[in-house]
């Protein structure tokens, strides 16, 4: 507008230039002219004068007032996108201005900070509305984003969206020095949540802040180190048992009759754990990676469950009562071997965990399609602490019972796997001294399909 402005000043003053010197080549030229007939070709000739300026200077106008919705509509449609893109975003987004008032949020940051819902991807009007008083007066300092009753005009600080003197203090270090700032913070709530917190200068005045949920790669990395450290605890110990035992026999047990034996079968125990160890870890990496194709058809419940139970039955001779109660007609949707194998190890599980003379007991009922299936037990159960991580890998609860009972540690993470495979869902009911309840569902098949096993 500026530009439109000083070039019609530049054709008026040329205009008028113009207009100067036809009047005095008109006076020169024609010095006997009369009055009136000067006035008259005067008055046309700046009438013409003025069409002119005045066209040259609405077509400038018109040319400036489509430049201005062009602009204008590219605005609309640049902040329809960005509205799109931070809506979408899983990050929270937090800009900031000078004052530390929060110009705009997303809906991630206001989920983050319990912001309310009208006031997410929208700019935040930044005036102080101040609260009036039951005597009239106002109550200065009030913020009405967290004590007005219009949204409209709202307006938070910093400091009222997050206490945390970390982030206030990367906001305001950015704003002052114009350079980016990086820090975890933390976030207190129903549930514990991590945060990588960017906050780099937006243009003069503003800075925005970019909040990354790290929670769920810190509990990841977390979950690994814990893996790391049971898998080294459980190849150190049978480890060590048969460095113990093979060094007895170097240093003259094995000249020992009566010892010998004891300390080959001791080897050889440690020997087999370690293979089972190291079958398991290899067979939950392929089926977490992808690598094992499962085979469905129709198969009868029941005979594999059976099968199991007969199995356990001849290792544990009656102490732990193991029984069933499964229809004969549930027919599910399977790969036969790996439902041998999730049903051997919750039923393991059950087996390993109980208490002298306790009982096992196996049932499932079918509901429409699915196939509910439960292996409950009378053992010792499981805490509240431990129910949410008992399918992770190589994790024990208790870990003064867990080396009373040998076994790999894998077998709950892959039956989760496997039933995660089958479409399933797996999971566990339990209070401690009350026994434990593990459920998996599964597809029923149909009953005229021809059954396997």
């Amino acid at each position: 507008m500026r530009d439109l402005a000083r070039r019609v000043w530049i054709v008026t003053l040329a205009s008028l230039l113009i207009f100067v010197v036809y009047e005095i080549a008109k006076t020169l030229l024609f010095p006997n002219l009369s009055i009136v007939s000067s006035h008259v070709i005067t008055v046309l000739v700046v009438a013409v004068m003025t069409f002119f300026v005045s066209r040259y200077a609405l077509g400038r106008y018109a040319q400036a007032l489509a430049e201005i919705h062009r602009q204008t509509a590219i605005t609309e449609e640049t902040n329809r996108l960005l509205a799109g893109v931070l809506a979408t975003m899983r990050e929270g987004v937090v800009i900031v201005d000078s004052q530390m008032r929060v110009a705009l949020v997303n809906a991630a940051a206001a989920s983050i900070f319990k912001l309310p819902a009208e006031d997410v991807g929208m700019p935040i009007d930044r005036r102080s509305t101040a609260t009036v008083s039951e005597h009239g007066g106002e109550k200065p300092g009030t913020v009405a984003g967290l004590a007005g009753s219009a949204p409209s005009t709202r307006a938070y600080r910093l400091t009222d969206v997050t206490r945390d003197p970390a982030v206030n203090a990367a906001f305001r270090r950015v704003i002052a020095d114009k350079t980016p700032v990086e820090l975890r913070v933390e976030m207190a709530g129903r549930e514990h949540r991590s945060f990588q917190l960017n906050v780099a200068a937006l243009g003069t005045d503003l800075a925005v802040g970019v909040f990354f949920d790290i929670s769920q790669m810190e509990r990841l990395e977390r979950v690994r180190r814990e893996f790391f450290a049971n898998l080294s605890h459980e190849l150190r110990t049978p480890l060590t048992a048969m460095l113990a035992c093979s060094e007895t026999l170097i240093t003259g047990a094995i000249d020992d009759p009566a010892n010998r034996r004891k300390f080959l079968e001791t080897l050889h125990r440690h020997a087999t754990r370690m293979s089972e160890l190291i079958s398991d870890i290899s067979d939950l990496s392929a089926i977490e990676s992808g690598q094992v194709v499962l085979s469905l058809e129709p198969v009868r419940l029941r005979p594999v469950v059976t099968d199991v139970i007969a199995f356990f039955e001849s290792q544990e001779g009656g102490s732990i009562t193991v029984s069933t109660s499964v229809p004969d007609n549930i027919l599910v949707q399977a790969d036969r071997t790996r439902l041998d194998q999730i049903l051997f190890n919750l039923i393991e599980n059950a087996v390993k965990f109980n208490r002298p003379g306790g009982s096992v007991t196996v049932s499932a009922e079918q509901h429409d399609q699915l196939v509910t299936v439960s292996i409950e037990d009378t053992g010792a159960g499981i805490a509240a602490s431990d129910l949410p991580r008992v399918f992770e890998r190589l994790y024990r609860g208790d870990k003064s019972r867990s080396r009373k009972t040998e076994g790999t540690g894998l077998g709950l993470a892959i039956v989760k796997h496997l039933v995660h495979a089958h479409g399933g869902e797996l999971s566990v009911v339990s209070e401690l001294g009350h026994g434990s309840r593990f459920s998996f569902t599964i597809s029923a098949a149909a009953q005229t399909a021809e059954l396997a096993g």
